[in-house]
């Protein structure tokens, strides 16, 4: 087992401004001599106008439309392909800000087994230890077409699923860069924030807040899309950034869209 001191992240933001971090990793078993290292990026798919004409009420927010995209993973699992192998576990919380393209602490490289290992499992937690983000693990938030704001800010509960594709096993014999990519416009569609009825606020505001008890059916689409619309990439020129070329190439795994606990 292998633990790391709290760490001071002074470039954050003043929501993301301290931190401490558990990084701790346990497993059992003999690596071999490759590694799996992991950056969670965004997607910057193409405008809803590019896209093609059958999208419908699945059509994407326009870019420009989202202000905040934060999620906090509690741990990372990953899962060997030999199921008589014991998984590693990365001790979090991560703070994924995808729009501003920072993961903090970054994500630990690992020693993958001789088979490789074949997905991972990342349940969102609660932030600790911070005054304004402390208790919650999702913040997305931005204005739908007509100016209205809309906000899901909270403790959502949720495990994100990804996998390999089939017959891929990932690390083993050679290293391996991953690009977890994550498509935070394609978590709510045009359609259906145009649809929803916003909240009076005593400043005078209109605000779609988006929880289980308002927008119980948004809520739950928004969860199931956190990985659902995510896919895993290599890496190419290992820059920890996702290009139109990586894009473009075979994915390698995709996440689930079912994050029930």
């Amino acid at each position: 087992m292998k633990r790391c001191r709290s760490v001071r992240n002074p470039g954050l933001s003043a929501v993301l401004a301290l931190w401490l971090v558990n990084c701790s990793s346990t497993g059992v078993g003999n690596p071999g001599i490759g590694s799996v290292s992991l950056a969670i990026v965004s997607d910057d798919e193409p405008e809803p106008s590019a896209l093609p004409d059958d999208v419908g009420s699945d059509e994407p927010l326009p870019r420009g439309s989202l202000e905040r995209a934060v999620l906090v993973l509690g741990s990372i699992r990953w899962l060997p392909c030999d199921t008589s192998e014991v998984g590693v576990v990365h001790e979090g919380p991560f703070i994924v800000d995808l729009l501003a393209g920072e993961t903090r602490p970054p994500l630990p490289e690992l020693a993958a087994p001789e088979a490789g290992v074949c997905g991972f499992d990342a349940p969102l937690g609660p932030a600790r230890d911070s005054a304004q983000f402390g208790g919650r693990s999702l913040l997305f938030s931005g204005v739908r077409a007509d100016g209205t704001e809309f906000l899901l800010f909270g403790n959502v509960r949720a495990t994100l699923r990804v996998r390999a594709a089939d017959g891929q096993a990932w690390g083993g014999a050679e290293p391996l860069a991953l690009l977890w990519a994550m498509r935070p416009r394609r978590w709510a569609a045009q359609m259906e924030l145009a649809q929803a009825e916003p909240s009076e606020w005593a400043d005078g505001r209109r605000i779609i807040v988006i929880d289980v008890n308002r927008h119980p059916v948004l809520y739950g689409l928004i969860r199931a899309r956190l990985a659902g619309t995510s896919r895993i990439f290599i890496d190419q020129d290992a820059d920890r950034a996702l290009d139109a070329a990586e894009r473009d190439s075979e994915e390698i795994g995709a996440g689930t869209p079912d994050p029930d606990e």
